[in-house]
Order: structure tokens, then sequence, then C-alpha cells
């Protein structure tokens, strides 16, 4: 498995172990390393394998959690982290088909009443249980052994997590929350294949919000207008049929109709054209 040396998102897309359930990963951060960084669109588990981290999220007062605890962080959440010591940490990031597996075959035997207090600045902080730890250990033999059918026993034993997890009061209503909240509905139509031929305002009245209030607070909670998310989303997953398509093609997929238009947005983001691209894949 890729080691992450910073927190950077293009590192974190390029080298996270992604399966059909979550994308894991693994970070090796240096001694007196510091940074900050988001949760982005979800729910994310945070443990440490050796080494302490310095944490301080959504503008939270600073605290200091080690490998005997885990982080439930929000969708959307800012952190900051340093480090005292040489660090070793193992992140999940569960989709949304995880969570709505799990939670379908598991609610109705879980007796846990829902909270309304919760918000995007919650986080649930708490020490490792005896079965979380057996699962993140199993999760490393996993890793380790790279067995070749490692997708399927990754995804397994995450739904064992997903599980665990939801027992626990504050970790359930963090899933939830993010599971029913408007905005990350939208964010789902946004990367579905509908919501490449949605607008804005069809996206706004899908989730039954005016297009002010929608504006307003999707950039309160991912800290970017819904046009300006939604193309970088669009430009992101154009990079992955770029490899099998042509940019023709690849364009209309992700719901431009004008190509040229798509080729100024892409060279303006990345910095190359889309054919570039293509042919920087294929070295």
């Amino acid at each position: 498995m890729y080691k992450i040396h910073n927190f950077n998102k293009v590192a974190e897309t390029e080298y996270a172990f992604a399966t059909d359930s979550l994308n894991l990963l693994y970070y090796d951060l240096p001694k007196h390393y510091n940074d900050e960084y988001r949760s982005y669109d979800a729910p994310r588990l945070c443990t440490i394998i050796d080494g302490a981290k310095t944490v301080s999220i959504n503008q939270s007062e600073q605290f200091v959690y080690n490998r005997d605890q885990f982080i439930l962080l929000p969708p959307h959440s800012n952190v900051y982290m340093s480090m005292s010591e040489y660090t070793r940490a193992l992140v999940y990031e569960f989709s949304d088909q995880l969570i709505n597996d799990v939670n379908q075959k598991v609610s109705s035997q879980l007796e846990i009443e829902p909270s309304k207090n919760i918000t995007y600045s919650t986080f649930f902080l708490d020490s490792i249980s005896h079965r979380l730890s057996a699962l993140q250990d199993r999760m490393q033999e996993i890793m380790a052994e790279r067995d070749l059918n490692m997708k399927f026993l990754v995804d397994i034993t995450c739904q064992e997590l997903v599980y665990e997890l939801m027992k626990i009061q504050g970790c359930h209503e963090i899933i939830q929350h993010h599971q029913h909240h408007p905005i990350n509905k939208a964010i789902r139509l946004m990367n579905s294949t509908q919501g490449n031929y949605m607008s804005i305002s069809d996206i706004a009245e899908e989730v039954d919000m005016s297009i002010s209030n929608f504006s307003q607070k999707f950039k309160f909670i991912t800290n970017q207008c819904p046009k300006d998310y939604f193309t970088r989303l669009r430009l992101q997953k154009s990079r992955q049929y770029l490899r099998h398509l042509s940019v023709t093609d690849t364009a209309y997929e992700v719901g431009y109709d004008n190509i040229s238009y798509y080729i100024r947005q892409f060279k303006k983001e990345y910095g190359l054209t889309p054919k570039q691209y293509q042919l920087m894949e294929v070295r």
C-alpha cells in the first residue's frame, strides 16, 4: 500500500487504496510535521498505528490523541494537525453505499435515539474498544498479506467497522446526519450519472431548497460555491473517462455540450489540455 507523506488532496486521490466501499489512506508523517486538511464528502474514521497527533477540528481547542483512541469526522471538517513524533495513521473514508448497506441490515436492531443537535462541526473522539482494535489489526494484516482477493477482504472488514461505529451513539449520529443532510444529498446527485446533466437550479430543486439558500448553505459547508464545486467534480470525473474515451466523448459523458468550453475549463484547472493529459497518461 502506498504511503502518503502529506495532506495533499492529489496525493490522497492517487495513493488511496480504493474499493467500492471505501478509500483507505495510509499516512507516514515525519516528526514535527504540521498541516491542515479537509475531510471532503464522506465521514472519516481516523486511527493511529504509531505516534500521536495534536489536533484542532473545526476550530475546537487543541487536544492530543494516540493509538488508543479514534476520531470520527463528519464530511467537510477542517482539521489542523501537528506531530511531535514520527507518526503512522490509517484513515477510512466510507462510501455512501457502504453506509446504506450496513444501515439497512442493522438499523432496526440498534436502539439509538437520533439527536437533533448535531451539526457539521460535530466530531467524535473515543477510546478504541477491544472489537475496533481487533478490526484495525485485521485490516493491517490484510494490507500486509496482499491476498489476490484483498479488496473483498477489506470490504468485509469495513462492514464490521461501520457496524461497530453505528452501535456508538455519537458515531451513529454523525453517520445518520451525513446520510440525510440536504447538502450531502446534493453532492451525491452531483456525483451520479444523472447529475452530469443537471443544472445547479435542478439540484437545488431536487433537495427542496431555493437557489439562494442552497448556494449559501453549500458554500458554508464546503467552502466553495456550488458552480465551482460542480465544475471541479466534472473535470475530476473526466480524467477517468479520458483513459479510454476520446476528448469529445468524454466531454459529453460529463455533461458538456460545448467541447471547446470543456477544453478551456480542463486546461484552466490542470494546466494542460485533455489531449495532452491523455498523451501523458499513455507514457
